[in-house]
């Protein structure tokens, strides 16, 4: 070859081989780029032309199909999970639990904590909630976020349903399944969740709404590549980390709302299996007559010892960040305000407790905590933060908390999601999300999935609300789990 035509050839082997290389790549599936994110398409779904795929009935028959439990129907799972708000034998279940299962001097209670019952909800055990439809799904949210760092599970996926036959306006029943997706292969820890990141990063790219929709529902009812559907009882288990939770308002019945936590649990004797709606308490709701110095009770005292050790992670300086993790023993079955003793309202009943004497060393001990920390906080400050993480303080605290920081506020002071009020969607109209959600949280969930998706950051979770009918959030940060 002539050496004078080397260069000639080579500079067109290189055209060559990048003319190859670009049409290569545009062949390969592209995949979003993880800035480019939309609140409504792969964080919070609230679209109709979506949610039709969703119905009530079609995941209740799904839970109770994939339990492969003998002789239950969805009918009769729901009435069961409401006829646990009802004393002995109950409305239509006497073998399964009930709200007077547990007595302390005589009386209801759950946890040692005094309870109502029965409750109004009660008064569901004897509805059929699918003749006629009597639910519409509100809203399929995202909570990649709340992967553990060590990928044992890959996050929660929920649905959310809102009861449409209420009597009065302002009553509300509001029903969210908080599914924790089980990881497939533990042994790649977080990598492992990466399909799931991606499948709902990839939704911001896609405009075809019917499109979106069939991948969500296979999310949720079939599977992706590799992982089990969302929709699955075992998801919804203590053991998993799911839950299903609610939120009741009534009207002109008791100061509301009210909020209740469930496990759904499967059990199995010699003879026959069970799936069960079994009552838990509810994250980090604690009763605010622990926080009232008045109060020397020994349970009360335990609790103020272990406050102190919740103040260095209240005050961190983030709303999206600050959290505490509260151990089972202080935490109530039922979030009604309207209980008396303070109930949720833990600056009264803190700062009532400053007129005695362990009260005052209360908030000397907070000051300590914080003054060793270097934080700018007040102690009440420490305790509004802690109302926030409750499920009544989720919905109804907004404002300053301290340092400069402001809780965001709810739609109507007390929801994060409506039915009531609707926005222009894409393809039809879809439910509004609070500004809470929508201008704080969810931004911040964004931030997560994007870091997750380009550097492979694990999930800081954050501390917003689980998006209606729940507690401010559960979260993993620095191993503690402090979701709605």
């Amino acid at each position: 070859m002539d050496p004078a035509r080397r260069p000639l050839i080579a500079l067109l082997l290189s055209a060559l081989v990048l003319t190859l290389l670009v049409s290569a790549s545009r062949r390969r599936p592209s995949r979003p780029e993880p800035q480019h994110l939309d609140i409504n398409r792969s964080f919070a779904v609230t679209d109709t032309v979506i949610l039709d795929g969703f119905s009530f009935e079609r995941v209740m028959n799904t839970l109770v199909e994939r339990s492969g439990v003998r002789g239950m129907s969805a009918t009769m799972l729901y009435q069961q999970w409401f006829d646990t708000q009802n004393p002995k034998p109950g409305l239509v279940s006497a073998d399964s639990p009930h709200c007077d299962d547990f007595l302390t001097d005589g009386k209801p209670s759950f946890n040692n904590f005094p309870r109502r019952c029965p409750t109004p909800e009660g008064a569901l055990a004897i509805t059929n909630p699918f003749v006629p439809p009597s639910y519409i799904p509100l809203a399929l949210i995202n909570r990649f976020d709340m992967t553990p760092a060590d990928g044992s599970n890959c996050g929660q996926y929920r649905v959310i349903f809102a009861k449409t036959d209420n009597i009065a306006p302002l009553d509300r029943v509001h029903l969210i399944f908080e599914a924790a997706l089980p990881n497939p292969d533990p042994s790649t820890g977080l990598a492992g969740c990466k399909p799931v990141a991606q499948f709902w990063a990839e939704l911001s790219s896609i405009d075809s709404i019917a499109e979106r929709r069939a991948r969500l529902e296979n999310f949720f009812f079939t599977g992706i590549s590799g992982f089990a559907p969302v929709i699955h009882p075992d998801h919804l288990s203590r053991a998993a980390g799911g839950s299903v939770r609610s939120l009741h308002y009534t009207s002109g019945a008791r100061v509301g709302p009210r909020f209740y936590q469930f496990r759904l649990e499967k059990t199995c004797s010699s003879s026959a299996c069970s799936l069960t709606m079994q009552p838990d308490v509810l994250e980090n709701t604690i009763t605010g007559r622990l926080f009232d110095g008045n109060n020397q009770t020994p349970i009360a005292q335990r609790f103020r010892k272990e406050f102190l050790r919740q103040v260095e992670s209240l005050s961190i300086r983030d709303v999206n960040g600050y959290f505490m993790n509260i151990p089972s023993e202080y935490l109530l079955a039922e979030s009604d305000p309207g209980s008396g003793e303070y109930a949720l309202f833990y600056g009264i009943a803190f700062t009532v407790g400053r007129f005695s004497a362990e009260g005052r060393k209360f908030h000397e001990d907070i000051q300590a905590e914080l003054n060793r920390i270097g934080s700018p906080l007040k102690p009440l400050d420490l305790v509004s933060r802690a109302e926030t993480q409750t499920c009544v303080g989720c919905h109804f605290v907004a404002g300053p908390i301290g340092a400069g920081e402001v809780f965001p506020r709810s739609l109507f002071g007390f929801e994060h999601l409506s039915e009531i009020i609707r926005e222009p969607g894409e393809a039809g109209p879809r439910f509004s999300i609070s500004p809470a959600m929508r201008d704080v949280f969810i931004p911040h969930r964004m931030e997560i999935l994007r870091q997750f998706l380009s550097a492979g950051t694990a999930p800081v979770h954050s501390n917003s609300p689980d998006d209606d009918a729940t507690t401010a959030n559960q979260i993993t940060l620095g191993g503690g789990r402090l979701v709605h």
